[in-house]
């Protein structure tokens, strides 16, 4: 039986685009499928409609976005998950962390940082990142927020369970900083079009001029163009699949359209790459497993879910104006290593600025008005009048007639949001979640915070800290009084184990049970990785690539030769 392709991969984000552009370099043929439509530049939504339309996934009520929130409410846990080409690259900070050495404590098939340490390389090559240019860029020094954290650091007293003093980093960014002025356009190394980041804040929101490196704009392009050997790559978007059959000594994928669920479309493949993410991934085969149709996935399924100890703060009423939508989201970093659990599972974790969109400073000074803008606008208003009377009443006036100043008066000057940092937190929380179906087929993630309070508690202490030298005021996630955090890396789902009877896929991602099924993206990873998780998914999924034998000898020079000529 002729077979559509040698490998179906699904999903794009950090394990499917590495895996797909691995594979294609190998000489396989391979159809990489995205539930998402593709996002090209100027197209990610910024109009209130649009934001309405197009930024929310949510296809039971007729939304296909970018953003998927779940929220469960029996758990203490909320997601948020992307869908476009270039899966959470599209949407996430662009930090690029590698794991401390001391969290891959537990971790099977004996990896270690050293064991990955070739892989984070590549992957740090490939997407070009590296840190904020603060120190050398003059564009780029004018980021008070960065200079603040910074400051802060040095100044906040060391935590009780310090084993070493907190460190401010300038930690890697996929980002391009490369350009004569903000939003030049050049090619990167793989001939994608991209522009100069030009400090908007966009980031978490899809970046409209491509300034972030996304996968789509390197490891999904490169695969896309690569005419060194017989490999080649369907990228096919808006494909949601619903079925992975095993078929004897091959594989049955069923998909549609998401917007049109009756009309199905299959292909074949030899092997299949799950890479939907801890949520997608997880869920996906739990309903197979459920309908009978793989019914040799073991125990593990479903089990070890984490949320990588996420946690939101803010700062409010600073002393000096941090101006938080300056830069792109997330510049620096105080990394902690503190003393373990008492049962001594290694604890550390990591203390983030993060910034927001200017729509997002005008939609709080609209919700929020200061006296200042609306003492500004009565002026405005009572001046406006003023003027009218005198004019019916035919009587002279010496007033100004230039009212730039007054008009400038009547707009709220954003002191709210100007004097604000918002801080993201994460480290090692525990990987006791576990991911299910309801009886209507829903997903659901039971998640207890209790066990990982070690953490949460350590976190908002050094937030506290951070307001305080900053002379603000710290404001806790108002969802964590209900024990409630927002999870933006969730890990877990289908850990990797040495054999059965200790995790749900092997060493090099392969399904125990079925032969020639992947799964290759945050699920697989045993525990928390304490540090913004992206970079080890990437370097996770170089090393599963790299087991996989090529199909076809190519040559060290030929896979230089990348670009088709356009």
């Amino acid at each position: 039986m002729k077979l559509d392709f040698d490998y179906v991969v699904i999903g794009s984000g950090f394990g499917g685009s590495v895996m797909s552009c691995r594979l294609v370099e190998k000489g396989y043929s391979v159809c990489l499928l995205e539930r998402g439509r593709q996002w090209k530049m100027h197209e990610f939504p910024r109009r209130p409609n649009e934001i309405q339309e197009n930024m929310f996934w949510d296809p039971e009520d007729g939304k296909y976005g970018l953003m998927e929130f779940r929220d469960t409410p029996d758990s203490d846990v909320m997601t948020l998950t992307a869908s476009g080409l270039g899966g959470g690259s599209l949407i996430y900070a662009n930090v690029l962390y590698r794991m401390p050495e001391e969290f891959f404590a537990g971790w099977p098939g004996g990896f270690t940082r050293q064991k990955l340490e070739p892989y984070y390389d590549k992957v740090i090559s490939m997407m070009e990142a590296r840190p904020y240019p603060f120190n050398t860029d003059p564009y780029y020094q004018d980021t008070p927020k960065t200079a603040a954290l910074k400051k802060a650091s040095l100044q906040m007293q060391q935590h009780p369970a310090a084993l070493t003093p907190a460190e401010f980093q300038l930690p890697p960014l996929a980002v391009r900083f490369e350009g004569e002025f903000p939003g030049h356009q050049t090619l990167n190394s793989h001939g994608a079009i991209q522009s100069k980041c030009n400090k908007c804040g966009e980031c978490d929101l899809g970046c409209n001029i491509h300034a972030k490196n996304t996968l789509d704009l390197n490891y999904i392009f490169r695969a896309r163009n690569l005419k060194a050997n017989d490999g080649r790559l369907d990228v096919r978007t808006e494909a949601e699949v619903s079925k992975v059959e095993f078929l004897e000594d091959h594989y049955k994928i069923t998909f549609h359209v998401p917007q049109f669920p009756s009309q199905e479309i299959v292909l074949t493949a030899k092997k299949v790459v799950l890479s939907a993410g801890s949520v997608g991934s997880t869920s996906l085969l739990l309903k197979m497993k459920k309908n009978g149709i793989l019914p040799k996935l073991n125990r593990w399924l479903g089990q070890k879910w984490c949320g990588n100890g996420d946690l939101l703060g803010m700062v409010l009423n600073t002393k000096e104006n941090l101006d938080p939508t300056n830069g792109p989201v997330i510049t620096g970093a105080i990394k902690y290593s503190l003393k373990n659990y008492p049962d001594s599972f290694p604890h550390g974790m990591y203390l983030e600025d993060a910034g927001f969109p200017n729509a997002i400073a005008w939609y709080i000074s609209g919700k929020v008005p200061q006296i200042t803008g609306m003492i500004g606008a009565l002026c405005l208003v009572g001046s406006t009048l003023k003027k009218y009377f005198r004019k019916i009443l035919r009587l002279k006036t010496l007033t100004e007639i230039n009212v730039g100043d007054d008009f400038a008066s009547a707009l709220d000057r954003g002191a709210f949001t100007r004097k604000a940092m918002v801080l993201l937190g994460m480290g090692r929380d525990r990987s006791d979640g576990v991911v299910s179906l309801q009886d209507d087929g829903q997903t659901v993630i039971n998640w207890d915070i209790k066990t990982s309070s070690l953490h949460f508690d350590r976190l908002r202490e050094e937030m506290k800290k951070i307001a305080q030298n900053l002379g603000g005021t710290f404001l806790d996630n108002p969802l964590t009084h209900l024990d409630k955090v927002i999870a933006v890396h969730p890990l877990g789902g289908c850990p990797m184990g040495d054999n059965e009877d200790t995790g749900f896929v092997n060493t090099r991602g392969e399904v125990f049970g079925y032969e020639g099924l992947y799964v290759v993206d945050g699920s697989i990873l045993p525990t928390s990785t304490g540090t913004n998780p992206s970079l080890t998914i990437a370097a996770v999924a170089e090393f599963i690539a790299d087991q996989i034998p090529a199909k076809t000898k190519v040559l060290e020079s030929e896979t230089k030769e990348l670009l088709k000529d356009s």
